[in-house]
C-alpha cells in the first residue's frame, strides 16, 4: 500500500512540475537576456512556446495556450544589445512564479499608481501590471509583465 501510494506521489508531483516547466521565471529571463535572438528562440521553443510571424526585425513573439483556457504571450524585442521581454497573460501561476523567484534577487520595490517595479539584481527592472478583463470576470485578469533588462547587460553572440 506504501508503493502503491508513494507512486501516485511522484505521479502528481512529475505531472505538477511539468506544468511549470512551461511558464517563465528569473532564471529564463537571465538566460534570454544573456543570448541572442537565436538561442532565446530555441530556448522557447524547447519550453514548448509556439513562434508567431513578426514583420520587425529584432522582434519574436511565441504563443502558449494553458489549460483551463488560460494563455501565455511572450515578446522578445533586441534594441542594439539589449534584451527586452514582454509578457501578456491571464495565468495567476505566471505572475505568482515570476514574484517567487524574483524575491531572493530583489534590490527593490516600488509601487505608482497600479504598476509595481521591482529592481533585481542581475536582472534590471520588472514591471507588472494587474487589469481586470473584458469583458468583466471576477476570476481571471490579465497581467502584463515587462523585464527591461540592465543597461550594463548585453547579450554575448
Amino acid at each position: 500500500m506504501k508503493k502503491a501510494l508513494l507512486f501516485w506521489a511522484l505521479c502528481l508531483a512529475a505531472l505538477t512540475s511539468q506544468a511549470q516547466q512551461k511558464l517563465l521565471a528569473y532564471d529564463d529571463f537571465v538566460f534570454i537576456i544573456n543570448n541572442n535572438l537565436q538561442k532565446s528562440d530555441d530556448f522557447m521553443i524547447s519550453k514548448g512556446y509556439t513562434k508567431v510571424k513578426t514583420k520587425k526585425q529584432g522582434n519574436q513573439k511565441y504563443h502558449l495556450d494553458l489549460p483551463g483556457s488560460s494563455t501565455l504571450d511572450v515578446e522578445i524585442r533586441m534594441d542594439g544589445r539589449r534584451i527586452y521581454i514582454y509578457i501578456a497573460t491571464d495565468e495567476l501561476q505566471q505572475l505568482n512564479l515570476v514574484n517567487n523567484s524574483i524575491a531572493p534577487f530583489l534590490i527593490s520595490k516600488e509601487d505608482i499608481s497600479g504598476i509595481t517595479n521591482y529592481r533585481v539584481k542581475d536582472l534590471g527592472n520588472v514591471y507588472e501590471q494587474i487589469i481586470d478583463k473584458v469583458p468583466f470576470n471576477p476570476i481571471k485578469k490579465d497581467y502584463d509583465i515587462r523585464i527591461v533588462s540592465d543597461k550594463n547587460i548585453t547579450t554575448y553572440n
